[in-house]
């Protein structure tokens, strides 16, 4: 036994909201192994103080300079992640408010697994669609997951542009998602529908990534979409847990937990 899995977690008295939060969801990996960590934030969820993790950059969210390392990786578009890592294997992965990026997410999801040991886990923390600017769109489907696979986009498509900015809400003001939310005609806008119209051209025109959120998720429909798509065996993966409105999480986002079922370097590998 390694000297990570014989550390302890502090008492849960002892943390705070942020560390509580960390602390639940690398409890749902096997965090005595050796990780990852996909576009960490300043403050990432496996500490590489406490953990023996290795962060990895996404095109638009660089690693920040504080936690950055030389064994650290960048996953370019167009290229692996099993390339990016030299075929290394791993027993987790985080991620951390970036799926909701992605213009694959099936594809995307497929190459982490694929870096993973057999059961091994990821950890998946998303916005709720209900709770945050995307309240007024609509869950994304198994159709769209699926044909985002076949198409494999690197970029936002303007479809994904188109959506996300036509139809999120300025919520810059605290919102009580408890209370009831006006129509959307009346709700606060970041972007009106003609500058929608215009950043969508622009993107699909020069092939640039925006930061827009390309899917939209609550713990529900995560669980229909991703239920089809393993029983159409689309990917070698059980979903172990979804946990919302839990204490330990904000009320805004959810945790997804899967588990790869596949043999390493499975049929998914590129």
């Amino acid at each position: 036994m390694n000297a990570i899995e014989d550390q302890p977690f502090p008492p849960a008295a002892s943390l705070s909201a942020d560390d509580i939060r960390r602390r639940f969801v690398m409890r749902h990996c096997p965090h005595q192994l050796r990780g990852l960590e996909i576009a960490p934030s300043v403050s990432p969820v496996a500490d590489r103080g406490t953990f023996d993790v290795t962060y990895v950059a996404v095109p638009g969210r660089e690693i920040p300079r504080e936690i950055r390392s030389d064994a650290d990786a960048e996953w370019h578009d167009g290229g692996s992640l099993a390339e990016c890592l030299s075929g290394r294997l791993f027993g987790y992965a985080v991620a951390s408010h970036v799926f909701e990026q992605m213009p694959n997410p099936l594809g995307w999801i497929r190459q982490i697994l694929d870096c993973l040991e057999e059961g091994g886990r990821l950890a998946i923390l998303l916005p709720h669609r209900e709770r945050s600017i995307n309240r007024y769109r609509q869950d994304t489907t198994f159709a769209q997951v699926v044909s985002w696979a076949i198409e494999n986009p690197s970029v936002p498509t303007p479809m994904q542009v188109m959506d996300f900015l036509s139809q999120s809400f300025d919520d810059s003001v605290e919102t009580d998602y408890a209370a009831p939310m006006p129509d959307f005609a009346e709700a606060p806008r970041h972007y009106t529908d003609s500058q929608a119209v215009d950043f969508a051209k622009f993107a699909w025109n020069e092939g640039r990534r925006l930061d827009v959120h390309c899917t939209t998720w609550t713990p529900a429909s995560f669980a229909e979409v991703f239920t089809r798509i393993i029983d159409a065996r689309l990917l070698d993966a059980r979903i172990v847990g979804i946990f919302g409105d839990v204490p330990e999480l904000s009320s805004r986002e959810f945790l997804v937990v899967l588990e790869r079922t596949g043999s390493v370097r499975g049929r998914h590998a590129k």
